[in-house]
């Protein structure tokens, strides 16, 4: 597929989109009620990677999610763990990735989707075969301005029919400095508004404030910048890592902070690195490929690659 290359004439008419606003009766919405109650939306969207979630969270359209954390806590990590595992239900992916290039997401993709330290060429070229027509990138780094991201947004969506959009990560929008309060807020509020009028899910990758310890545990408040970031957002997901000086222990977990639509959706999942394959999993959760040819891998569990020397652990790359 040619790419494309997304002249000023090309994002015109995607820069001015008036919204429509009106007035209707609660009857108006009756039907759409109904599908939820009756047809099961009240479990639709994309499952997360983990499937104890499965029932308690999904990412719906419509929605908007902050992924917050630390520096170097796995947020880039997981969101490709998440993109890969959306795209076998059925998404089309745009990775708005300011701080690494397509070259540097795709690197770890094959090591993600091929389960192996090392993928070859033909892992490559499978990966390339089977996104061909779900993973889109927007091929820009530093910085973007909000309007240009949305225009972007706006055309991938028309053009690709992307649903999944993923922003890494807040600070690197253009004109947002970290005490501009205003401004954050209004890129949030905008980026809510997408997703929602536009039916698809966005999820922004936001840091936490930096503590006295990287051990020091987070919440949603512990996001940098504005408090009305999360009181906007639709959902709030935490990623933290343990430190822990024993390689059996988990790494890291992640919790559902906040979860707008989803009763009693809450919770904290301790996670475990693969080192193979960079993948974040639970306990008793084997790696498994998203490529169609790969089934889950043989082994039955994942003792060997937790229970590397605590060096190992260090150095792994989150």
């Amino acid at each position: 597929m040619a790419k494309s290359v997304l002249t000023p004439e090309m994002l015109a008419p995607y820069l001015q989109v008036e919204a429509e606003q009106s007035i209707r009766p609660a009857e108006d919405f009756t039907k759409q009620v109904m599908d939820y109650y009756v047809l099961g939306e009240d479990k639709t969207g994309y499952k997360m990677p983990w499937p104890i979630l499965d029932e308690k969270f999904r990412l719906r359209t419509g929605e908007c999610t902050l992924l917050g954390g630390v520096n170097s806590s796995g947020k880039s990590l997981a969101l490709g763990q998440v993109a890969l595992n959306c795209m076998t239900q059925g998404a089309k992916v745009l990775s708005v990735s300011l701080e690494m290039s397509p070259r540097s997401q795709l690197i770890r993709l094959w090591r993600q989707s091929s389960l192996k330290p090392k993928p070859d060429i033909n892992d490559g070229l499978e990966l390339q075969q089977w996104t061909k027509d779900k993973l889109y990138f927007f091929d820009k780094e530093g910085a973007i301005d909000m309007t240009t991201l949305e225009a972007g947004i706006r055309y991938s969506i028309d053009t690709y029919e992307t649903d999944m959009i993923l922003v890494d990560s807040l600070m690197t929008i253009s004109g947002i400095k970290n005490d501009d309060y205003s401004a954050q807020k209004d890129v949030v509020c905008r980026l809510c508004d997408l997703a929602r009028d536009l039916e698809v899910h966005i999820i922004l990758v936001a840091h936490a404030r930096k503590s006295f310890s990287v051990t020091d545990k987070i919440d949603r408040f512990s996001i940098r910048g504005a408090g009305e970031l999360t009181d906007r957002v639709d959902n709030v997901i935490l990623l933290q890592r343990y430190y822990n000086d024993d390689p059996l222990e988990a790494d890291c977990y992640v919790a559902i902070s906040k979860a707008r639509h989803w009763d009693m959706a809450e919770c904290e999942i301790d996670l475990w690195m693969d080192r193979a394959s960079l993948n974040l999993l639970m306990a008793d959760q084997v790696a498994k490929s998203n490529l169609p040819s790969y089934g889950e891998r043989e082994e039955s569990n994942l003792t060997s690659y937790r229970g590397r020397e605590e060096s190992s652990k260090s150095e792994a790359p989150f």
